[in-house]
C-alpha cells in the first residue's frame, strides 16, 4: 500500500558521500566519476552549507581554458578550485518528518532534482524523485 503521509526517512537515501568546503574540485570530478550519483552535499562537519550537482560540475569543466591563454591542464585547474566556489547554498530542503506528499509537491513546483533531508542545520539524507519513484514501484 502506498502511503504518502510516511516521513520521507523512510525512503531517503542516508549512505551518502559528502565533501567539505574546503575540498577541490578534482575530488568532485573523481567522485562523479566513481559513483552513479547527481548530487554531492557539502558539509562543515555535521551541518549542511551548500550542494554541487553534477551539471553544474560539468558546465564548469567543460567551460574551462576557453578563451584563456594560460597553458594549464584541466585537471590542475580542478585541483585549485575549491568546492565553495561551485556549490550552492540556496537550497530546498525537508525535514526528516516531513511527509512522502511534501516532497512531492515541492518537485512538482520547482526544478529540483534532489532535496536534502536535514534536521536542524544537520544532515540526515537526500530524497530524489527517483526515491519517490522505487517506493510507489515497490508499493504496487
Amino acid at each position: 500500500m502506498i502511503d504518502l503521509k510516511a516521513p520521507i526517512s523512510s525512503i531517503m537515501t542516508t549512505n551518502l558521500v559528502i565533501i567539505t568546503p574546503e575540498d577541490n574540485l578534482l575530488k568532485v570530478k573523481k567522485i562523479f566519476e566513481e559513483h552513479a550519483i547527481h548530487h554531492i552535499p557539502v558539509v562543515h562537519y555535521k551541518d549542511l552549507v551548500g550542494m554541487i550537482s553534477k551539471s553544474d560540475f560539468l558546465l564548469y569543466a567543460n567551460s574551462l581554458g576557453r578563451g584563456s591563454d594560460i597553458l594549464i591542464q584541466d585537471d590542475q585547474k580542478l585541483e585549485f578550485t575549491l568546492v565553495s566556489q561551485l556549490m550552492i547554498t540556496k537550497l530546498g530542503k525537508l525535514e526528516p518528518d516531513d511527509r512522502i506528499e511534501v516532497a512531492i509537491d515541492v518537485f512538482l513546483k520547482n526544478y529540483f532534482h534532489c532535496l536534502p533531508v536535514v534536521q536542524g542545520t544537520e544532515l540526515k539524507g537526500l530524497v530524489t524523485p527517483f526515491d519517490i519513484l522505487r517506493y510507489v514501484g515497490t508499493s504496487l
